[in-house]
């Protein structure tokens, strides 16, 4: 896979996720009865957010930078296959624990929302530091540039 086309998937990934977990939020905020209160809602928010948006932001910066078709189409280097892999691995399984736990929180798996929370936090100390790690490698000559 080269370096564009992997760009491309997980820049596509990650903006699509970062609006899909908000709204699994949402539809729990506003779910009648809801399963978040209003204060559970902005704390999840609040821990969720941050982490997910600093990690889109990297991979919103190199859509905005290939405008065009030639910049995009620009040849661009073939990866290793351990990259590739380490790359989708990451912020794919960073995405689908928090959108688990969300779902489990939903069906009332956590016996308090300071468990849900705890999870929520650690979650994010683990895979947020990877992905980060691996979306800057792959993105951050966009970003300089």
């Amino acid at each position: 896979m080269t370096e564009t086309k992997l760009r491309t998937v997980v820049g596509m990934f990650f903006l699509v996720a970062h609006i899909a977990v908000m709204l699994m939020l949402l539809a729990l905020f506003l779910k009648r009865p809801p399963v978040l209160t209003r204060q559970e809602f902005t704390t999840s928010m609040a821990i969720i957010v941050p982490a997910v948006s600093g990690l889109s932001a990297l991979a919103l910066t190199y859509v905005v930078s290939v405008r065009s078709r030639k910049q995009y189409r620009a040849r661009s280097e073939t990866l290793s296959g351990v990259y590739v892999f380490t790359t989708l691995l990451f912020p794919i399984g960073f995405v689908l624990v928090i959108a688990g736990l969300i779902v489990v929180r939903a069906f009332d798996g956590f016996s308090s929302f300071e468990d849900f929370k705890l999870a929520l936090g650690a979650s994010e100390t683990i895979f947020a530091g990877y992905s980060g790690k691996v979306m800057a490698s792959l993105f951050a000559k966009e970003s300089q540039g």
